[in-house]
């Protein structure tokens, strides 16, 4: 089930696992956030609000992808992908979880093999 804890632990994996380019930047970001709307389609995506007073991790202006990363599951032929997305505000707004393309649901207990095979930083972040 998507949540506030289920989210919480993909904070978790983001920081300890992703190979985001600035860790304690982005943990500075989210341990202020709020999380909400989270999607109910079998993926474990959801809205994150980041305080305005908060340093903006990305250019401000745009909306979309600033970082992603790719890893294989331990099932065969499946993959976990996670996307970062930032806003106008540059501020992070939306983080996304899905399993091979969001062909298949999120399982309970994820089981990624190795390192991310892809990992992918936008310009637009202001680290």
């Amino acid at each position: 089930m998507n949540n506030e804890y289920r989210a919480r632990d993909w904070i978790n994996f983001i920081l300890e696992r992703c190979q985001f380019p600035d860790t304690q930047a982005l943990k500075n970001h989210l341990d202020k956030a709020v999380f909400s709307e989270f999607c109910q389609c079998g993926c474990n995506s959801f809205k994150v609000l980041v305080p305005d007073f908060t340093k903006a991790i990305a250019v401000p202006g745009k909306y979309g992808v600033i970082f992603e990363a790719n890893f294989n599951l331990a099932e065969a032929g499946k993959t976990l992908e996670i996307l970062i997305f930032s806003g106008k505000s540059g501020m992070v707004e939306y983080i996304e979880i899905d399993c091979s393309g969001n062909n298949f649901p999120i399982p309970e207990i994820v089981e990624v093999v190795g390192e991310p095979f892809h990992v992918s930083a936008s310009s637009a972040l202001a680290l």
